[in-house]
């Protein structure tokens, strides 16, 4: 079974959840913002690259923004790359990766209580 790293403002916590009956695995908590949650569905394998879907969930009353970074190389999150918007309590769409190796690290920081960079929000654990 793979394994699943989260990793937030670069403390880690390793994370497996276990599969639904669509092949989703169960939302989960990041280990910094507690309302912000993640699911992970691995699919086919393709060639010598893994498939991933990945969905996030807003379980703020508020719209957010926050920067997602997902690679299969711990040492190699320098820059995140990707932000994220979501309305109060919105799912987002299925994001689809690829990675070399079976274990996935996935970065989330600079979360805002608005659609822009701004005031980033501290750790809430």
């Amino acid at each position: 079974m793979h394994k699943l790293f989260i990793l937030l403002f670069f403390s880690g916590m390793v994370c497996a959840g276990a599969q639904t009956k669509n092949g989703w695995e169960e939302w989960q908590k990041t280990s910094c913002y507690s309302k912000i949650s993640f699911r992970l569905k691995e699919e086919k394998k393709r060639g010598n690259q893994y498939r991933w879907k990945i969905q996030f969930r807003n379980d703020y009353n508020e719209v957010i923004s926050f920067n997602y970074h997902v690679t299969d190389k711990l040492q190699q999150y320098n820059i995140t790359t990707h932000r994220k918007t979501l309305n109060p309590l919105q799912l987002s769409d299925e994001i689809e990766v690829f990675t070399r190796e079976e274990d996935i690290y996935i970065l989330v920081d600079k979360v805002s209580l608005s659609p822009f960079p701004e005031n980033f929000l501290d750790c809430d654990h």
